[in-house]
């Protein structure tokens, strides 16, 4: 797998440098490049490496698009993302609070990428020790997710990781036990009887 995101962070240089040179610096589909080297070093954990090229993302994105394009909010998520992978939380802090503002403006308070936003606040909120802030956030996002995307899909079973993860943070044994029952048939159905996160959570109850 690591072999594989190198090849992809390999050929998504030369790519960005492909564009920058056709289209100059500034054209979107050169961002558009930008973007996709970006994730790749934060896919291989090169996060110092990622932030200037989301910086840059988001400054053009912002100036050519407009502050509320939705491909300028999706510049500005990943801005966040790398601000917290470097310990910086309070700087993504405003970023996060901003995107989940203008998604459920643009898109309404159900759509899946607002969920997501919603999700990566929470994980803001948590980084900062305002963990009784983010429970809401999830407990929001769980009950969405289970609503439109089945209790089943990857993406509830992920939202009920994180939510079980902010009832321990908190102490709040009942509701911790509850929602555990609930979750492990699920992940053992979905992920297997030995996946990682189905052994946690079957440890939750014992």
């Amino acid at each position: 797998m690591a072999g594989m995101r190198q090849k992809a962070l390999l050929l998504r240089e030369e790519v960005l440098e492909h564009r920058r040179r056709v289209h100059g610096p500034e054209h979107l589909e050169t961002l558009t490049a930008m973007s996709n080297l970006a994730d790749s070093y934060r896919s291989l954990g090169r996060n110092t490496e990622a932030l200037p090229l989301a910086e840059e993302i988001f400054k053009q994105r912002k100036r050519i698009l407009g502050p509320d394009h939705l491909r300028t909010l999706t510049a500005m998520d990943n801005l966040a993302l790398s601000y917290r992978s470097l310990g910086r939380a309070q700087e993504a802090l405003p970023l996060c609070e901003e995107v989940v503002k203008q998604r459920k403006r643009l898109l309404g308070p159900d759509h899946i990428e607002t969920l997501k936003a919603m999700s990566y606040l929470a994980s803001s909120y948590r980084l900062l020790g305002r963990t009784q802030e983010a429970l809401p956030l999830q407990e929001e996002v769980l009950e969405k997710r289970k609503r439109f995307l089945g209790p089943d899909h990857k993406g509830t079973l992920f939202a009920m990781v994180i939510l079980l993860e902010i009832f321990e943070e908190l102490s709040m044994e009942a509701d911790l036990k509850i929602l555990a029952e609930v979750a492990l048939p699920l992940f053992e159905r979905v992920h297997g009887v030995d996946n990682k996160n189905t052994v946690w959570v079957r440890d939750l109850l014992m």
